[in-house]
């Protein structure tokens, strides 16, 4: 039986992402990332500090895991812990880095050759890590699920994906590269920025994934690692 689709808008789902950060859980996991990239630009660039980056970013892409269990349900207002414990019983983290890594190498070869081409890509790929996490799906089958899911919608899926995940994550880097690294008050000011506005873009495209008949994450602890069968 056909799922019915909402109608998307991208200007209240981000709208209402961002202030959905101020309550719990998300407000909880928010602190959790900020605190974490403070500590990454803290790290020094030797082989101590090379371990605790890749420490710091394995954590980070589990506050993601859980931040899309907890804006996937409809319980989302208890706290984070139960999110936290779901996301390591979920046991999706290789699968979520490499969907992660091969939509933001896809963006970046599209903004590269051609700029319409990065958010057009967004567009089709913003729905693979809620697609990954909530329906246990390998990363082929995320891949396939957030392009045909997006069908109808890719604008606003291309604009929420944009704004909140792709701006933010590219201005960081072109501001580090021009600089900013010699003004630390800024630097961090800008990396917490774009802390919020990446969680919120998770939060967001990972209700329109539901908004389009996703399927939505049952209570904290009925997550359970995907069948081997799929």
């Amino acid at each position: 039986m056909k799922t019915e689709r909402e109608k998307l808008v991208a200007g209240r789902l981000m709208a209402s992402a961002l202030r959905d950060l101020l309550r719990r859980p998300f407000l909880t996991l928010l602190l959790l990332n900020l605190f974490l990239s403070l500590v990454t630009m803290s790290i020094q660039s030797d082989d101590t500090g090379l371990l605790m980056w890749v420490l710091l970013a394995a954590l980070t892409i589990y506050l993601q895991i859980a931040t899309i269990l907890a804006a996937g349900s409809a319980q989302a207002a208890r706290g984070a812990d139960p999110w936290i414990k779901a996301a390591f019983r979920a046991r999706c983290f290789l699968r979520a880095v490499i969907v992660e890594v091969f939509t933001f190498l896809v963006v970046g070869l599209g903004l590269f050759l051609f700029v319409i081409g990065g958010l057009v890509a967004g567009a089709y790929l913003g729905l693979a890590q809620p697609a990954l996490v909530l329906e246990k799906l390998g990363i082929t089958q995320a891949i396939v699920r957030s392009a045909e899911m997006g069908e109808g919608t890719r604008k606003q899926i291309g604009i929420i994906f944009a704004l909140l995940v792709l701006t933010p994550n590219v201005a960081v880097p072109l501001a580090l590269a021009g600089g900013l690294d010699a003004f630390p008050i800024a630097e961090s000011a800008l990396t917490f920025a774009a802390v919020v506005l990446t969680m919120a873009g998770t939060i967001a495209l990972t209700r329109s994934f539901i908004s389009l008949g996703g399927e939505p994450t049952p209570a904290p602890d009925q997550v359970k690692a995907r069948s081997r069968r799929k």
